[in-house]
């Protein structure tokens, strides 16, 4: 009978930790979102969908979203594919390379864009940008970089685990045949990296909201425009003390990145192996 149990024993506590931190305070919370001066409903709902700020770092998370994620999944398969055949030495410290800005603090980070793009940066200097990249509208780009830059070494080795697992011998099959190179890249290779490419969009999707320290340590509360993020909203919102806006805010975040994950999980499993 304890051997049934034994591994919720293990999960137990972390169980009782995400509960007592974080299911429990978000539940509690709820009643600010759908109370306003002291009326139950969706006041505070309208008045967020109707908040210039909102929509603008709603927009910038969702652009910043669409350009990132699909970077942070090809970037590294191309170049998964350069290394999969190298020696095993070299392939080693091209993967320490790629993966050391993961162990890198952010706040490292943000001084190496800092010092790059910043106003006193050689970049800046070089075409006389008085006021840097980060604060005009390449801040965006600058963004997507420290992004790719801070994530892209994990996704190299997931892509480095899928082609490595897959047996050559269907490769030689392919050239018996006479498929090619593409014709097998898409009949094999793309087939069998089916679950890691989903195991690399889940990461990428969940790594990519938490770009805001590099971005908060790079421009701070109030950055461009275009690097405006939802984060920077909500933890405003934070500081004000304008818990209603905060909590309708992480409501629909909550709701979205829930159906979103349940959609991504579902279309994995229709896709499995041609299900």
């Amino acid at each position: 009978m304890m051997k049934k149990y034994t591994a919720f024993y293990f999960v137990l506590p972390g169980l009782l930790g995400m509960i007592l931190f974080f299911i429990a305070p978000f539940v509690m919370s709820l009643g600010y979102a759908f109370t306003n001066d002291g009326a139950v409903g969706f006041d505070n709902f309208i008045l967020l969908f109707g908040n210039p700020s909102f929509k603008l770092a709603l927009g910038n998370t969702i652009k910043f979203m669409v350009c990132a994620i699909p970077l942070n999944i090809v970037i590294p398969l191309l170049i998964a594919g350069l290394l999969v055949n190298l020696p095993g030495k070299a392939a080693r410290w091209l993967k320490t390379l790629f993966m050391s800005p993961l162990v890198i603090p952010a706040a490292c980070t943000a001084f190496f864009f800092q010092s790059f793009f910043g106003g006193n940066g050689p970049v800046a200097e070089h075409l006389g940008v008085t006021t840097g990249w980060i604060s005009t509208g390449h801040s965006f780009a600058i963004a997507v970089g420290v992004y790719l830059w801070k994530n892209m070494g994990y996704n190299l080795v997931l892509a480095l685990a899928g082609l490595s697992s897959i047996p050559k011998e269907y490769y030689e099959w392919s050239e018996v045949e006479g498929m090619g190179r593409i014709g097998s890249f898409f009949r094999i290779t793309i087939v069998y990296l089916v679950p890691t490419l989903f195991i690399m969009f889940v990461m990428s999707f969940i790594s990519s909201f938490k770009v805001y320290r590099e971005l908060y340590m790079l421009a701070g509360n109030y950055p461009n425009e275009n690097i405006y993020m939802l984060q920077h909203y909500m933890n405003n919102q934070f500081e004000q003390l304008n818990y209603q806006n905060l909590t309708a805010a992480a409501f629909v975040i909550t709701v979205a990145v829930s159906v979103l994950c349940v959609l991504f999980f579902i279309l994995d499993r229709k896709t499995d192996f041609g299900e």
